[in-house]
């Protein structure tokens, strides 16, 4: 082989390696696609008082009817995501409160339901989980 020959050899190898290095450096990188999985929280809303209440009521829903709530065992007040509380088709973003203090006070209105992640991501962090609702705060005036 002649010195010309190598030489056209050597530059054919050269422009072959950097025409490679320019069009894997122009391609997207290669991410992870979260799966299409929408999580719904089905779970009860817990309400705490600032003061113990003397009755309490509640509805999910815009014009709801606000249903009794009592107390459960361990003392918690929780309003189940089911009839009469809420009444389909209704998106559980807020709930309607009723109640009376021990001490007098009143309250009565929509207060909004705040979620959390339940720190389990079956598809990776970046790609969302299941959640909760947060205790909702209801503040007699």
């Amino acid at each position: 082989m002649n010195r010309r020959s190598v030489l056209l050899l050597a530059s054919g190898v050269i422009v072959t390696v950097l025409a490679l290095a320019v069009l894997l450096g122009r391609m997207p990188s290669v991410s992870r696609a979260c799966p299409a999985v929408g999580y719904a929280y089905v779970g009860d809303v817990e309400l705490t008082f600032s003061t113990p209440p003397a009755s309490a009521a509640a509805c999910f829903g815009e014009g709801c009817t606000p249903e009794p709530v009592t107390r459960n065992p361990e003392g918690k007040w929780l309003v189940p995501q089911s009839p009469p509380y809420l009444s389909p088709p209704a998106s559980v973003t807020s709930i309607f409160v009723e109640a009376v203090a021990t001490s007098g006070g009143r309250v009565a209105g929509n207060l909004p339901i705040e979620t959390e992640s339940t720190g389990e991501h079956p598809y990776g962090p970046g790609c969302g989980g299941p959640f909760r609702f947060k205790p909702v705060q209801v503040a007699f005036s």
